[in-house]
């Protein structure tokens, strides 16, 4: 009886029409229009730009469906009711989103705005990987500290900007890694898989800390809540698993993907002959108006 309770506000919260940011969505759906205006084909053939792959504009678009999801749908409201929830909201806001917009948007269009001053600016951050991987975990770790968390989630302001510093922060710390510029790499192969594990470990003690806590952290989840599905503890301890098992994912994937492009640059070396190291030529010597090779003699 508890079990269809539940079901039913869960459900009614999703229909609510309250619940569903109309205002955010209209952002959403004027950038994804302009985004497949900008990248039309007709208009790519145009201006002599190079088509971008139907795959890379599904990253992008993909990329604004999970913002809009955790940020304008009921995950929102129903974040401030389960804290596993929230962990979700956070782990597709920091974890996925970033990595998806980066690769979703082709290169001339980020050459067009990194040339802008303000941008230019802010983006030699990009370039130095240990002060965005240590900015973004910090941040994120400070964020987690139960009175800054209580807080951040009493007031909508400072939540707001709390989301806004901490996915820039983020999109800052995945750029050494997935950046489409290749003026702005930074990073070889290998110390892009080392960046990524650095990541995780850093991230694991605020999961850790979430998982193994004896009791309830957060203020801010005490008390009657709409979905009592699990106590608040029990919700703690999942919001920690949820966020360790996709942090795994996403930097998994992410090292997935920078090993493929390791092994897929030194295919083409191969195929195209470069060696590794140098080949001697032959020496030749100029004898009485007679050229002869050194390895003929």
């Amino acid at each position: 009886m508890e079990g269809g309770r539940v079901m039913d506000a869960l459900i009614g919260a999703i229909w609510t029409r309250e619940l569903w940011n109309v205002g955010l969505n209209l952002v959403v759906v004027a950038l994804g229009i302009w985004y497949m205006a900008a990248t039309g084909f007709r208009r790519e053939i145009r201006s002599g730009r190079e088509p971008v792959p139907p795959g890379r504009k599904m990253l992008f678009l993909t990329g604004l469906a999970l913002f809009y999801l955790a940020l304008g749908s009921p995950m929102e409201a129903i974040g401030h009711e389960l804290f596993s929830v929230h962990m979700l909201q956070q782990s597709i806001l920091y974890l996925i989103v970033p990595p998806l917009l980066i690769r979703g948007i082709p290169d001339w269009m980020w050459r067009h705005w990194l040339q802008r001053t303000p941008l230019r600016k802010r983006a030699v951050w990009g370039r130095r990987p240990l002060v965005t991987l240590l900015l973004f975990n910090g941040l994120f770790s400070v964020y987690h500290l139960p009175r800054v968390f209580d807080f951040l989630m009493g007031d909508e302001l400072y939540q707001l900007l709390s989301h806004i510093v901490l996915i820039l922060t983020a999109g800052l710390m995945w750029w050494p890694v997935l950046t489409p510029l290749a003026e702005e790499r930074v990073l070889q192969p290998l110390k892009k898989l080392a960046y990524l594990a650095a990541a995780g470990m850093l991230l694991t003690p605020a999961c850790a800390l979430i998982i193994f806590s004896d009791g309830l952290l957060f203020a801010s989840y005490e008390g009657t809540r709409l979905f009592p599905i699990l106590s608040p503890h029990n919700d703690q301890q999942l919001g920690g698993v949820v966020m360790k098992i996709i942090q795994e994912i996403a930097y998994g994937t992410g090292m997935g993907h920078v090993f493929l492009q390791w092994v897929r640059q030194e295919g083409k070396k191969n195929m195209y002959g470069v060696p590794d190291e140098p080949v001697p030529m032959p020496s030749v010597e100029f004898n009485g108006g007679n050229l002869e090779r050194e390895d003929l003699k």
